[in-house]
């Protein structure tokens, strides 16, 4: 992963739950960064593996699991922002466990955010076998999320099921940069997993559509219906997607 030099000053913030299939990989992948963390309530290796990676700087260890998650996808992020916040970072990048980051090279003077394309990895029937780093398909359907955001005066996560920072209305945001989301791709197991996660403790709207997914891991088509591509072809074949 290169970077230019105005890649510089920059805190990576995630939240983390029972990843440690997978959390070695994503700290060293993102080795350049420093990283902080908030741990909730893993059950798992998973903060003893991150105490062991110099590039985390922080983690925040919860001892609470709140059932209400769209409450707890802003509380948990606000945190760990917070913690981020007191070594003064320039820009923060969040992102989760599941995600690599291909970063646009474009200078970050210029910007105040940076918003990137998201596709989402499935496991096939011909690399079910493979680590989930090796899958080969993704679908062509992409979410444009601001992943990085410039340090300033009152950012706050706020809102329930927020994912997104909310800049100022004068910010100056760049459309640019791709992310891997192998968050569908890890296991078959780590797959129905995901499926009860949502089925018990999301709203309706979220139920209705992990339900049925469940026993579907493997995938010939995308979880949108549409044919499955691969990664060099998401220049000509990505569109946005607009159901969620």
């Amino acid at each position: 992963m290169m970077l230019n030099k105005s890649y510089k000053n920059i805190s990576l913030i995630t939240r983390i739950r029972n990843e440690e299939e997978i959390i070695g990989d994503f700290l060293s992948y993102y080795k350049d960064f420093p990283v902080y963390i908030y741990d909730d309530v893993s059950t798992d290796n998973t903060v003893g593996i991150c105490k062991s990676y110099p590039n985390v700087k922080g983690i925040i260890q919860a001892t609470e699991w709140d059932t209400d998650r769209t409450r707890a996808e802003y509380t948990t992020r606000q945190a760990v922002l917070e913690l981020a916040l007191k070594d003064n970072p320039e820009w923060i990048l969040y992102v989760d466990a599941d995600e690599r980051v291909e970063f646009p090279d474009i200078d970050l003077d210029k910007y105040d955010g940076v918003r990137m394309k998201l596709f989402d990895f499935y496991i096939t029937e011909g690399d079910k076998n493979k680590k989930y780093t090796e899958r080969e398909y993704l679908g062509p359907e992409y979410r444009d999320i601001l992943m990085m955001f410039r340090n300033v005066k009152g950012l706050r996560y706020e809102l329930r099921d927020q994912r997104e920072m909310i800049l100022p209305n004068s910010s100056l945001v760049c459309d640019d940069g791709y992310v891997k989301h192998y968050g569908k791709a890890i296991s078959i197991k780590e797959w129905e997993s995901t499926c009860d996660y949502y089925v018990k403790y999301f709203p309706e709207f979220y139920k209705m559509k992990w339900e049925k997914r469940r026993g579907k891991a493997i995938h010939n088509k995308s979880d949108f219906g549409a044919d499955l591509i691969k990664w060099e072809q998401r220049f000509d074949y990505g569109y946005p997607l607009f159901v969620v």
